[in-house]
């Protein structure tokens, strides 16, 4: 049976995707998933931060340098693999220019303003469907080690704020109150921004609920399908074919992640979009008897907390401390080095030495999943030069915070309805 649309794809995105389109009246939506569940690839085990004021993207300035350094250096937060570069030449240059100020800021303008377009979204699909996934909406916490860090900070905070975004700076005392599981290192914090509108919750728990919501109103799920290519007629798209046969539909979206370039790539179409391996620990009733702690009362986190200077997100779920960071690339590689986790957990220890006591890499659930980064930091959401196909994805770290609002834009597109921000900037095949 042809669908009217099918969205390739059922991790965040693809599953916000399906739901905008049918609360928007679309009459068949279907989502084909390679995976035997929804939201077990990035989406699983993500940092579980949504936010606005982390809208800038990873190539700003100074990347070269760092990139270029963490080819001889073990243990930095952003990684190059040699093995990755042969599949870099047409995305890398340009992801290098777009680290330029001028370029860097405009893509932090375009996600700043999709992400609070797709926070107001999120949180309305989470009362109207009544969802359950550990929201907190008590804010976020970014320290900063040095004075010169959080000057630094503090202008490009300054410029957001005229955007919208609220702030508080804040002393390292007042960071303290603000997470007082902060206080063991607050000599060495010389500032900190509270951002009060973000907030956390966790996003497997989301695509879940989105999951039923889509069954609930007629939507179609299949999963444990793998696209393998598309049925196509001249300049035009009409479906595409799978391990377990063809699938029909006036209009597919390719919501597949970093794996949306490969797909793509099977039409002639070079989509500048790569994979950015990130990692996180996860670890189950931090403060209960089985871990041994520095303190008999140690203050468990409240907040979620970003460590500039380590580059790190640790987010305390229910029953989970979550330690998310690390940027690597390296292709598709599934492989998982302790080398790469062992950073992680120094991280952990540096923030909250009296958590991190006693803890090995054994205690934790570890994660990694594949970032889709676009090469001048910027989602990709719209239509591509063939009819009939669309695409949702590149929305790297932020895809989390970005889902919700990318799916409506895009369902606003394929719909011919007008959309709430101007689509052009996120056009896939931009120039």
């Amino acid at each position: 049976m042809q669908a009217q649309f099918q969205i390739i794809g059922g991790g965040l995105v693809g599953l916000a995707t399906a739901y905008a389109l049918l609360e928007k009246g679309a009459s068949h939506v279907r989502l084909i998933e390679a995976g035997k569940a929804v939201a077990l690839e990035t989406s699983y085990a993500n940092a579980g931060m949504v936010h606005a004021s982390l809208a800038n993207p990873w190539n700003g300035p100074g990347i070269f340098g760092q990139l270029l350094g963490s080819m001889v250096s073990k243990n930095t937060s952003m990684k190059l693999r040699a093995s990755a570069l042969p599949d870099l030449l047409g995305w890398g240059p340009k992801f290098l220019r777009s680290s330029a100020n001028t370029p860097h800021w405009r893509a932090t303008e375009l996600n700043y303003a999709l992400a609070q377009y797709s926070m107001g979204l999120n949180r309305k699909w989470r009362e109207d469907l009544s969802i359950d996934d550990a929201y907190d909406g008590d804010g976020l916490l970014k320290i900063f080690r040095t004075p010169r860090a959080f000057a630094q900070a503090r202008d490009k905070a300054l410029r957001l704020q005229a955007l919208g975004l609220r702030t508080e700076f804040l002393s390292a005392q007042d960071s303290s109150v603000r997470e007082p599981a902060l206080a063991p290192i607050i000599k060495s914090i010389a500032g900190a921004i509270f951002y009060p509108d973000d907030f956390k919750a966790d996003a497997y728990r989301f695509c879940k609920a989105l999951e039923i919501a889509i069954l609930e109103r007629g939507g179609e799920i299949i999963t444990g399908t793998r696209v393998e290519g598309f049925l196509r007629n001249g300049d035009s798209v009409h479906g595409v074919k799978t391990d377990t046969g063809d699938f029909q539909a006036r209009t597919t979206i390719v919501a597949t992640g970093a794996r949306s370039y490969l797909l793509l790539k099977t039409l002639g179409l070079a989509l500048p979009v790569r994979p950015v391996k990130g990692y996180s620990l996860g670890f189950s009733n931090i403060a209960g008897p089985k871990i041994p702690m520095v303190s008999k009362n140690p203050v468990v986190p409240k907040i979620p907390v970003v460590d500039d200077s380590l580059h790190v997100a640790i987010t305390p779920l229910e029953n989970c401390l979550r330690i998310a960071g690390m940027a690597e690339i390296a292709g598709f590689d599934r492989s998982v080095h302790p080398k790469r986790l062992q950073p992680l957990l120094d991280m952990l220890k540096h923030v909250y030495p009296e958590l991190a006591t006693g803890l090995s890499l054994e205690d934790a659930q570890i994660w990694h999943g594949f970032r889709p980064v676009s090469a001048d930091g910027i989602p990709m959401i719209g239509l591509t030069p063939l009819r009939g196909l669309a695409v949702n994805t590149a929305h790297a770290h932020m895809g989390w915070t970005l889902c919700a609002g990318s799916g409506a834009l895009l369902a606003d597109i394929v719909l011919e309805e007008s959309p709430v921000l101007d689509p052009a900037p996120y056009a896939p095949f931009r120039r």
